[in-house]
C-alpha cells in the first residue's frame, strides 16, 4: 500500500472538540499560553525521535510523503513497525535519536558505572570531541523550548482560578528548567477542583534500546466533573484491588497511594510524542516514589476514545470477532476497558523484591512491553473481581472481555498484545474458526487465564530477572501465522489505523 493509499484510507479525520463552557473566565484565557506551551514540545520531540526535522521536510517534494512524515515525527512509519517512509532513512534506531546511532551495550554500561546520569530519564546521550560518551540534561539540551514552554505556564499561572492548579504551574515551570519533576507530579496529584488540565514535559519511555529514555508531549485537557464524580466509587476500592492479586503475601508488601482517582476528560490539544501517539488514556506520574505514597490519577480521554472506537474498533469487531459475540463490543466495554486498563498501572509493584532498584530499571527494553501487559491483565482481573462484589453485571463483564480482545487485535503488532493472545490461545480462552476467520472469547475460561498470567507477569516485574524476561518474552512474544494473516486481513479491508488532526 503506498503513501496516498494510508492517508486514504488508513487515518480518519478528526477535530478535537470539547465544551468550553464547562471553563471560568480566567481559564479560558489560559488555553492559549498552555497550547503555545504544548506546542514547544513538538520540537524536542522531533529531535529525540530523529533529528532537525527542517532539512528532511526540505528534502522532499511530494507533498503526501512530506505530510505522512510529518504525522509520524520522522521518516519511518510507527503503524508499520517502523518501516521507512522514504528509500534512504534506513532502518530506526532502537534508541531513536536519544543516544548515538552507534552505541553498544557495553560502553553504555562502561560510561555509566562513572556517571548515574547516563541512566536518567531525562538525558541525551551524544559524544565529546574524543568520542567518550557524556549525558547532556535535558533542561540544557532543549534550553530554547524550555524556556518558552516555563514561560508560557508562569502567565498562565498568574491567572489561575484555583491554588492547586497555580501551585502546579509554577512547579511543572521549574521542572522544565531543571528536569526535576517529582515536586511538581505531588502538586499534580493535588489537581481535583479545576476543570482544565495539563499534561507537559518527558511522559512515556520512547526508548527502545535501554528502556530509560522519556519523551516530551503536551496535551490540554477539559474534565467531565459529571462523568468523573460517576467513576469515584473505584478509588475506595484501590486497597482491596492490590490486596485482591494473585500473588503470595510475601510479594503484597507494597500498597498504591491511596489518593488515585479515575476522571474522564476531552482532549482539547496535543503535541510532541501525543500528538503522534494520541492516547484513549493516560495514568500518571510515572514516577515510583510518587505512586507509593500518593498513587496515580487515570485519566481517560473520552472523545479520542469515542473516535477510535467508531472508526477503528467496530470495523474489526465486524471483520474478527465471530456474529454472536459482536454484540458485546460496544463504546461501554471499551470504556471500562481502558478504565480498568490505566487504574492498573497504579497496582502491582513498582520496586523488585531486593528494593534496590526499581522494576523499571531492572527490565529495561522489556519492561515496557511487560508493563503495558500487566495493566491489561492486571485490568481484566479486578473486572472480574468487581463482578464477584457485585459492583459489575455478567453482561458488563463480558462486554470489556470482548473489547479488550478487539484492543489486542488492533495492536496486535505490538509484542505485548501478541504474548498475550499467544497465551490466552494457548489456555483455551480464545479460539479462532479456520473457515470464517473470526475469534470466539470462551467467557469461562478468561478468569482462570488471567489470573495464570496476572501471576506471571507481576513475577517478572518483582524478580527483576532480565533473562527470565526475555526468555518469557521470546516464548510468547512471537506472532503465529493465523496473527499474522489476521493483520494482512485488516491491511485488506483497509480498516483505519489511526486518526489524523484537523487544525
Amino acid at each position: 500500500m503506498n503513501i496516498q493509499e494510508r492517508l486514504n484510507y488508513l487515518y480518519v479525520p478528526f477535530r478535537l472538540e470539547a465544551d468550553t463552557n464547562r471553563l471560568s473566565d480566567n481559564e479560558r484565557k489560559i488555553i492559549p499560553l498552555l497550547i503555545q506551551a504544548a506546542k514547544s514540545m513538538d520540537k524536542p520531540y522531533w529531535i529525540q525521535e530523529y533529528g532537525e526535522p527542517e532539512p528532511l521536510l526540505a528534502s522532499i517534494s511530494d507533498e503526501d510523503i512530506r505530510r505522512y512524515v510529518q504525522m509520524n515525527y520522522g521518516p519511518w512509519d510507527r503503524m508499520y513497525k517502523n518501516e521507512p517512509i522514504i528509500p534512504d532513512a534506513g532502518k530506526k534506531p532502537s534508541g531513536a535519536n536519544f543516544y548515538p546511532a552507534d552505541i553498544t551495550k557495553e560502553e553504555f554500561d562502561s560510561a555509566a558505572a562513572k556517571d548515574p546520569a547516563m541512566k536518567s530519564s531525562f538525558t541525551m546521550i551524544r559524544r565529546d570531541q574524543a568520542g567518550r560518551l557524556r549525558a547532556i540534561p535535558y533542561h540544557e539540551f532543549f534550553k530554547e523550548y524550555v524556556v518558552q514552554a516555563a514561560n508560557a505556564l508562569k502567565q498562565a499561572a498568574a491567572l489561575a482560578d484555583t491554588p492547586t492548579l497555580q501551585k502546579f504551574l509554577k512547579l511543572r515551570a521549574k521542572a522544565l528548567l531543571t528536569d526535576d519533576y517529582r515536586a511538581s507530579d505531588f502538586a499534580w496529584m493535588d489537581l481535583q477542583d479545576n476543570s482544565l488540565e495539563l499534561l507537559i514535559g518527558p511522559m512515556e519511555i520512547e526508548d527502545r534500546l535501554f528502556g530509560i529514555k522519556a519523551a516530551y508531549a503536551g496535551t490540554i485537557l477539559i474534565k467531565d466533573k459529571e462523568a468523573s464524580d460517576e467513576l469515584a466509587r473505584y478509588k475506595d476500592l484501590l486497597l482491596r484491588f492490590q490486596k485482591s492479586l494473585p500473588l503470595p503475601e510475601q510479594y503484597k508488601e507494597e500498597f498504591p497511594g491511596l489518593e488515585s482517582d479515575i476522571q474522564v476528560y476531552d482532549v482539547i490539544h496535543f503535541a510532541g510524542l501525543d500528538a503522534c501517539y494520541k492516547p484513549v488514556g493516560v495514568a500518571w506520574p510515572d514516577d515510583e516514589e510518587v505512586q507509593l505514597q500518593k498513587g496515580t490519577r487515570s485519566l481517560l480521554l473520552r472523545n479520542m476514545m469515542r473516535a477510535k472506537f467508531d472508526a477503528i474498533f467496530t470495523p474489526i469487531a465486524n471483520l474478527l470477532i465471530t456474529k454472536e459475540q459482536r454484540q458485546h463490543v460496544h463504546f461501554d466495554g471499551r470504556l471500562g476497558f481502558v478504565m480498568l486498563h490505566e487504574l492498573a498501572h497504579g497496582l502491582g509493584v513498582k520496586y523488585t523484591i531486593n528494593g534496590r532498584e526499581t522494576v523499571r530499571e531492572a527490565l529495561g527494553d522489556l519492561n515496557h512491553a511487560i508493563e503495558e501487559g500487566k495493566a491489561d491483565l492486571v485490568g481484566l482481573f479486578i473486572a472480574n473481581q468487581l463482578r464477584q462484589w457485585g459492583e459489575l453485571t455478567d453482561n458488563e463483564l463480558t462486554n470489556i472481555y470482548i473489547s479488550s480482545l478487539v484492543s489486542l487485535l488492533f495492536n496486535c503488532k505490538a509484542r505485548q498484545s501478541v504474548m498475550r493472545m499467544n497465551f490466552f490461545k494457548e489456555m483455551g480462552a480464545y479460539s479462532r474458526d479456520e473457515q470464517t476467520g473470526t475469534y470466539r472469547v470462551h467467557v469461562e475460561k478468561i478468569p482462570k487465564t488471567v489470573e495464570k498470567l496476572t501471576e506471571e507477569l507481576i513475577r517478572l516485574q518483582i524478580e527483576g530477572d532480565y533473562e527470565k524476561a526475555r526468555e518469557f518474552m521470546e516464548k510468547y512474544g512471537r506472532p503465529d501465522e493465523e496473527l499474522k494473516l489476521d493483520a494482512e486481513r485488516m491491511d485488506s479491508a483497509k480498516i483505519p489505523l489511526g486518526i489524523v488532526l484537523e487544525a
